[in-house]
């Protein structure tokens, strides 16, 4: 009775929450654990890390949420294209983004005389991270139990990480192994389980189009196909990184000292309940892809969805304005600006709400509206953002900030009425 209020498969969104957090909360403390280790060498492997998270998100331009959308199991000669090229796109995207990746390190390590081992460990990572993503994307929409039989090898990863980290404390390890170790220990797991659960992707196409898509090999019409398919996916991913992380760049340039220690302090706080509830958007996309098929179903799920959307962005947000004092005394922070403090807060509690309602739009197969949202919110900061900073520093960058991201709500807003016109429409046809 429990699961049947939840939105979708309950224990199969819980199973899908634990193992990527899993994942990620494993990565971030085994990086956290390495850096210390590096000592004067962790600037530089933390900025590779960076450089790499960067490439990342780039090379992947929206496939891994692409399957989460379920694109491959419809019903349509553009899934069976979809089926077909969606291996090859991801194989060219790491080795093209590899090679990116490698020498973008490499000159760094030339510039600042950092060892030579870092451009190799960030294309190991690199690739290991875009085969994570994408045997994970079909493992949460295949054979129900595939991420649950994740866990496991995934929490033994993260104990052997943390023995591999404490042999490296004492010399008997290499450092340098130990910044790679966790990430290719997740991605042998991972495609492990995923061939375990491995089934036909083709279930819900014709025999036909089945045959073609496991027969053909690579297809350069279907490989242009799948990038034509996820370009609203990977054009909004390229214009939520140029204007999500330059803020940080900006208040670097306008302020220094105490405010932009805050800042950066704070936006490092604020990642990890937007990580968690970026998790928990990304788990739900799959099951309310499939409650359309259900159109009874689908208002009070999506009702649901969107109330849990708004008590976490509530909840993070005032969990962070609490939080101050604590974090304030941990970090020895003398001062702490009130409104800059209070702006943060609401920029995090935006993103997370804008966040949930960008893979509702994902579910619904909308994915065509983020991108003009994502571009006017881009046009928006780069009229607010310098304006602000010389006026008002590091406050005015957070005001802009909270702006831009007040105006991406209602246009999510507008957005969903739109779509939920459309489907009543449908609906009464």
């Amino acid at each position: 009775m429990v699961a049947s209020r939840l939105p979708g498969n309950a224990p199969g969104m819980v199973s899908s929450t634990i193992s990527r957090l899993l994942f990620f909360g494993g990565r971030y403390l085994s990086l956290l654990f390495v850096a210390r280790l590096l000592g004067a060498d962790a600037a530089n492997f933390l900025l590779a890390v960076a450089i790499l998270e960067f490439f990342r998100i780039l090379f992947d331009y929206g496939l891994e949420n692409s399957v989460l959308a379920r694109f491959h199991q419809q019903t349509s000669m553009e899934a069976a294209e979809f089926l077909r090229g969606k291996g090859a796109v991801r194989l060219v995207a790491t080795l093209i983004g590899q090679c990116v990746t490698t020498g973008v390190i490499a000159l760094l390590c030339l510039r600042n005389d950092v060892p030579i081992a870092l451009p190799l460990v960030a294309s190991l990572q690199f690739s290991c991270l875009m085969g994570f993503g994408y045997f994970q994307a079909h493992l949460q929409t295949g054979q129900p139990g595939g991420m649950a039989a994740l866990m496991r090898p995934l929490t033994f990863a993260i104990v052997l990480q943390g023995a591999l980290l404490i042999l490296a404390h004492y010399g008997i390890v290499p450092i340098w192994f130990c910044t790679i170790s966790f990430e290719m220990m997740a991605l042998i797991a991972c495609a492990v389980v995923a061939r375990r659960f491995r089934r036909a992707s083709v279930a819900h196409i014709s025999a036909s189009s089945a045959s073609k898509a496991s027969d053909s090999g690579f297809d350069l019409a279907a490989f242009r196909k799948v990038l034509l398919r996820i370009a609203p996916l990977g054009n909004v991913a390229l214009i939520g990184i140029a204007y999500t992380r330059v803020d940080a760049f900006v208040v670097s340039w306008v302020a220094g000292g105490a405010l932009l220690t805050q800042y950066l302090i704070y936006q490092r706080l604020a990642s990890a309940p937007l990580m968690f509830f970026s998790t928990v958007a990304s788990v739900n996309i799959s099951s309310l892809s499939d409650a359309c098929s259900c159109p009874e179903n689908l208002p009070e799920k999506i009702a649901r969805f969107r109330t849990l959307a708004y008590v976490a962005a509530t909840a993070s947000g005032a969990a962070l304005v609490v939080a101050s004092p604590l974090v304030a005394s941990f970090f020895v922070l003398k001062i702490v600006d009130l409104k800059l403090l209070g702006l943060q807060s609401l920029v995090l509690a935006l993103q997370i709400s804008n966040g949930f309602h960008a893979a509702l739009m994902i579910a619904l197969q909308k994915s065509s509206g983020l991108w003009s949202i994502a571009r006017n919110n881009t046009v928006l900061a780069a009229l607010l953002l310098p304006l602000f900073a010389w006026k008002l520093g590091a406050v005015g960058v957070a005001l802009a900030l909270c702006m831009v991201e007040l105006f991406c709500a209602a246009q999510y807003v507008r957005l969903f009425q739109e779509t939920s016109c459309l489907v009543d429409h449908a609906h009464a046809k």
